[in-house]
């Protein structure tokens, strides 16, 4: 039997059981109860059809765990926690769970701790996502193949447009209007690239197939690499900061996307800052790598959103391009190195967005 749940301290124990056991037992979702040992003492029908049993009586006494796949318990047990060590208020969380016929189905889980009598409990409430995982499945996989399958054109087509270009340049005859269109074509093309590599990151971070390949470079080096398309436009000067031998340990194509990221961002929400400065600081045992700009800013509302996926800051005379996908992916880049990753910005002075990274491994 359940035990007397004290939800409304104004109602009697036996008026507030009876209602908190109407909602448990008639909910559509499946619904739990557990002790701080993880003991299952309580679930309703829908749990119980959830996983595949026909009584109730099957599954109280075992351990969600029980029906969970071993390599979700590491990460539903620190959940657990710092849930009952009062380091979070409540989870939500999106696992796999193994019903009796040892299918697999995809759960939201919600957890939170309440107070009944001198006893504290967990309660839970599981929905099947199953379906709607499916869906993201067959999306992320078709984004993963798309990607790989769109990235070799591109970088035959990126290769012809630099050799084109530089045939171009040494040709006196050739019109300026054919070299504009030239050079579109090829920023155009770099463009694409930045785009694809986008969906591709973020097809592997949901995959959780983002991996490190960590080696020791130059930050001077990937400033060179990374700005060509700067100097292609010819309309900005990229100043570079800091001491040109100064080395950190990471993936030197993934921080160069970083930086890619960081000043495409600057030459399109600050168009007339002609001056994009890099700098490079060395501080204990981490660098800390900045990009300024002189343009309008950002406004103090929209700086704890800029690391989100998908968000793109609305400026009025900026185009939307992109998939609002770049500093999330950054963000994300920076993370796995164990770095930090910000913004300081002020209206009318412009802005520094930065990430630190650490030293070079002796």
């Amino acid at each position: 039997m359940m035990k007397k749940v004290r939800l409304h301290k104004t109602e009697t124990g036996e008026e507030s059981n009876t209602r908190f056991r109407t909602i448990f037992e008639t909910s559509k979702l499946g619904n739990k109860i557990i002790n701080s040992d993880l003991t299952i003492l309580e679930v309703n029908k829908a749990m119980a059809e959830l996983l595949g049993y026909s009584s109730k009586e099957d599954i109280i006494g075992k351990e969600i765990l029980d029906y969970s796949p071993q390599e979700h318990h590491a990460h539903w047990k620190n959940l657990q926690i710092e849930l009952w060590e009062r380091m979070s208020s409540y989870f939500k969380l999106e696992t796999s769970l193994i019903k009796k016929d040892g299918s697999i189905i995809w759960c939201h889980v919600t957890s939170i701790l309440f107070q009944d009598d001198d006893e504290i409990l967990g309660y839970s409430i599981i929905e099947d996502i199953t379906k709607k995982h499916s869906l993201k499945q067959q999306k992320e996989d078709f984004i993963s193949v798309a990607s790989h399958e769109l990235k070799t054109p591109i970088t035959s087509l990126k290769a012809g447009l630099q050799l084109m270009n530089r045939i171009i340049k040494n040709e006196t005859s050739i019109s300026n209007k054919l070299q504009k269109l030239a050079v579109d074509a090829e920023l155009n093309s770099i463009k694409l690239t930045h785009l694809v590599e986008d969906l591709l990151n973020i097809s592997k971070l949901e995959q959780g197939d983002f991996t490190l390949n960590k080696t020791k470079f130059k930050l001077s080096d990937i400033v060179d690499n990374c700005c060509s398309h700067i100097a292609l436009a010819g309309n900005y000067h990229i100043k570079f900061q800091g001491s040109h031998s100064l080395k950190v340990f990471g993936d030197q194509p993934k921080i160069e996307q970083v930086l890619i990221n960081l000043v495409n961002n600057s030459i399109k929400y600050a168009p007339d800052s002609e001056e994009i400065k890099i700098k490079a600081e060395k501080m204990k045992d981490k660098v800390r790598i900045s990009v300024t700009d002189k343009g309008p800013g950002i406004a103090a509302a929209k700086i704890p959103h800029l690391f989100d996926r998908y968000y793109q800051v609305n400026k009025p005379g900026v185009n939307k391009t992109g998939l609002g996908l770049g500093l999330y992916i950054s963000s994300q880049i920076i993370k796995s190195h164990q770095g930090d990753m910000g913004v300081d910005s002020k209206i009318g002075k412009g802005s520094s967005f930065w990430f630190t990274l650490p030293v070079e491994k002796r």
